[in-house]
């Protein structure tokens, strides 16, 4: 049996970084605080808008080869409240993707952390 050990991958020119255009890893997720509204960490997020109450926005550096990605959020509140993500009117565009909160009441609703990931190709 062989070991590779490795501190950094590169692209087959030896400078470049390696992508992953075609596997199966997230090509996009997001840990968003919705309360006070700022990224705390992201991948592929160019940036993150406050549409209103527990409505967001997220658009992506590198755009996907069409809008047919899986999208999954999870979200939760450090009061204790429940939250559960809502379906209802979200939409994904190859540049962006929109989800809306709402917590076990039904109302909308900012998640203090409110997380996305997009899994499909990059174009």
């Amino acid at each position: 049996m062989s070991t590779v050990k490795v501190d950094t991958l590169v692209a087959s020119d030896g400078t470049s970084p390696v992508t992953l255009t075609k596997q199966s890893a997230a090509k996009m997720w997001a840990n968003l605080d919705g309360s006070t509204f700022g990224l705390r960490q992201s991948f592929n997020t160019s940036s993150a808008t406050d549409n209103g109450t527990g409505d967001y926005t997220f658009s992506f550096m590198n755009s996907t080869s069409d809008s047919d990605y899986a999208t999954t959020i999870n979200q939760g509140n450090q009061t204790g409240s429940d939250f559960w993500g809502y379906r209802g009117s979200h939409s994904h565009a190859t540049g962006s993707v929109r989800e809306k909160s709402r917590n076990t009441s039904n109302s909308a609703a900012d998640a203090v952390t409110f997380c996305v990931h997009l899994h499909g190709d990059l174009a």
